[in-house]
């Protein structure tokens, strides 16, 4: 183990599995609770709703939320892309379907690219086989 600044405050600490210094480990842990105890008096809420009423940070409520600490609420929280709200994973239905047609138009680029190769070198092959038969 070595030592660390913590992304949180900056201060020096003993690197450990949280990655945090511990009196922010501390006010993680106090956020969570704050969070936890919000929701339960609330079935649905928002990102913002839950910082509103808790006054903890968006990125520790999603850190929350990725982590699996928060369960049993639904939590609409912004698509990483468009900003869309949703209530899982990390980007909408949109989004997801927008970066699979790119993936699918890539592969399609890709097989043109190597079909226009192959007839490029079956050309080449012919020319230079035919030029060869001459002599």
């Amino acid at each position: 183990m070595g030592l660390a600044n913590c992304p949180e405050c900056g201060k020096l600490y003993v690197e450990n599995a949280a990655r945090v210094c511990p009196e922010c480990y501390r006010k993680q842990e106090d956020d969570a609770e704050k969070v936890v105890e919000y929701l339960r008096d609330v079935d649905k809420a928002t990102l913002e709703e839950i910082h509103e009423a808790t006054g903890v940070k968006h990125k520790i409520i999603l850190r929350l939320l990725r982590s699996g600490r928060i369960m049993g609420s639904t939590i609409s929280y912004p698509c990483e892309t468009c900003g869309t709200l949703i209530e899982e994973g990390r980007l909408c239905t949109q989004c997801s379907r927008n970066i699979l047609d790119q993936i699918k138009m890539d592969e399609i680029h890709a097989e043109h690219e190597r079909n226009e190769l192959d007839i490029s070198k079956k050309i080449r092959s012919r020319m230079y086989g035919k030029a060869l038969d001459d002599k």
